[in-house]
């Protein structure tokens, strides 16, 4: 099992990505979302987990990534739950992320 994390830095901001090229969009979204698709791209199964958000205002969302081989896609939501279980996530966004 690899542990990564799921994000490299905070996501940029939602804009009219319809209105970009396809490079450009996978160019931009490759710098902030960097450890997740070398495991798409060679097959291997991979889940990430929420853990929470920053303390700064911005409140960006923690999330890690687990990858197992090709023969333990089984394993991983056992291994998400045992994540999640000490500090389940919220299910809906804060009232103040939505006014932002």
């Amino acid at each position: 099992m690899l542990l990564t994390p799921a994000l490299a830095r905070p996501a940029p901001a939602a804009k009219d990505w319809h209105r970009r090229g396809w490079t450009a969009n996978l160019l931009a979204n490759t710098r902030f979302s960097s450890f997740t698709p070398p495991w798409n791209l060679a097959g291997w199964p991979a889940i990430a987990v929420p853990l929470g958000a920053a303390e700064q205002a911005d409140r960006s969302p923690y999330a890690v990534q687990f990858v197992v081989p090709s023969d333990g896609e089984g394993r991983l939501p056992a291994l998400a739950a045992d994540l999640e279980r000490p500090r389940p996530w919220t299910r809906l966004a804060p009232m103040d992320a939505l006014t932002r």
